[in-house]
């Protein structure tokens, strides 16, 4: 029977699933290759840096220590304005809550290969509504940690190079021939002082030979236990400040009156300033001081008033004024009262002058 060189409709669509089903499973490897967490909610973070050393799409990203997610996208934030590096990275979304304004990202190294990873600081605050956007801060780089190496070494080099030179005071000391021979000669003078004391020449050596000094060192010692003693078995002012209990509980008794009497003087002062008591009320009451200001005042005007009324009388102006000070006036109304005494005294005198009765 011969085989027959047609292919079948079942045999096209038996292809066609198997080519969808390899690229499906090749999406997904891919897929999975991206995103190792792949059935947890996640949200999208942006991070602001002006270098970021190396770090490559797909890198993990650490929140102390725990991987929370993987970097989306490295690229130029604004390339026409600004050298800023926009990080995108897709983290959990519970993790990150735990990110904030005070959080601390940076970029780092791990493993002998280099391996750049972001690292994120936890804040210190839960954040039921996390941001989206944060800056970083650059980390120094090996090629920056070399370029200071370099920029010290060179400064090394050339306060070496001072130092030759005889330049400053480490290049006098190192190349100024005099300071050597200051050495020597004060080396040579120690010695000689070294030689005259063992002699017992001089103070130091009667202080290092003679056995003088140390006798007289001894018998002060001697003294000095003597009195002492002394002290300790007489009877005297010394022995009883030290050894007499009496003073102690004197002491002790006038302590405590003496806090009793801060005590009293502590309560004294508040029953003065509570507006229970009169003076109290003398020292807190406002409105007794408005009231004593206001006395004050009318008091003032008063004042004013007996100095105006007082100048007044002092001039002709006014009955008063004209009273005190006219002359005229004065004699005037003296005259009167001299001429109605008279008239009082005439009318006693000779009432028939001026009075009539008669009954018919």
């Amino acid at each position: 029977m011969k085989r027959s060189n047609q292919i079948g409709w079942a045999q096209v669509r038996a292809g066609i699933f198997i080519l969808v089903t390899l690229i499906l499973f090749g999406g997904a490897v891919l897929l999975m290759g991206q995103k190792t967490k792949m059935f947890i909610p996640t949200s999208r973070l942006t991070v602001t840096m002006d270098n970021v050393a190396g770090l490559k799409e797909g890198a993990p990203v650490w929140l102390a220590g725990v991987d929370v997610g993987v970097v989306q996208k490295v690229a130029f934030a604004d390339p026409k304005n600004s050298n800023d590096v926009r990080i995108e990275m897709e983290v959990e979304r519970e993790a990150l809550k735990k990110v904030g304004k005070d959080s601390r990202i940076i970029i780092k190294t791990r493993g002998l290969m280099g391996e750049k990873y972001v690292d994120i600081m936890p804040s210190s605050q839960y954040h039921q509504e996390p941001g989206s956007n944060f800056q970083g801060k650059a980390v120094p780089t090996i090629d920056d940690v070399a370029q200071k190496a370099g920029i010290a070494f060179d400064k090394l080099n050339s306060v070496i190079d001072n130092m030759q030179a005889g330049e400053g005071t480490l290049g006098k000391l190192a190349t100024d021939t005099a300071l050597y021979e200051n050495a020597l000669k004060l080396s040579s003078e120690l010695k000689t002082l070294a030689a005259s004391i063992n002699n017992g020449q001089g103070t130091l050596g009667k202080l290092v030979r003679s056995g003088e000094p140390y006798d007289k060192l001894m018998q002060i010692l001697a003294r000095a236990d003597q009195t002492l003693f002394d002290i300790q078995n007489s009877d005297g002012s010394l022995n009883r400040l030290i050894y007499d209990k009496t003073l102690y509980t004197k002491l002790v008794t006038l302590t405590e009156k003496g806090q009793q009497a801060a005590d009293d003087v502590r309560a004294l002062n508040q029953m003065m300033l509570s507006k229970d008591s009169t003076i109290g009320m003398l020292l807190t009451d406002k409105e007794l001081y408005n009231k004593g200001l206001t006395l004050l005042a009318q008091v003032e005007t008063t004042m004013q008033n007996l100095e105006t009324t007082s100048a007044q009388l002092h001039t002709k102006e006014g009955t008063a004024g004209r009273l005190l000070n006219d002359n005229e006036l004065y004699e005037k109304l003296s005259q009167t009262v001299n001429a109605l005494e008279a008239l009082i005294n005439d009318v006693k005198t000779n009432p028939g002058r001026y009075v009539k009765f008669s009954l018919f």
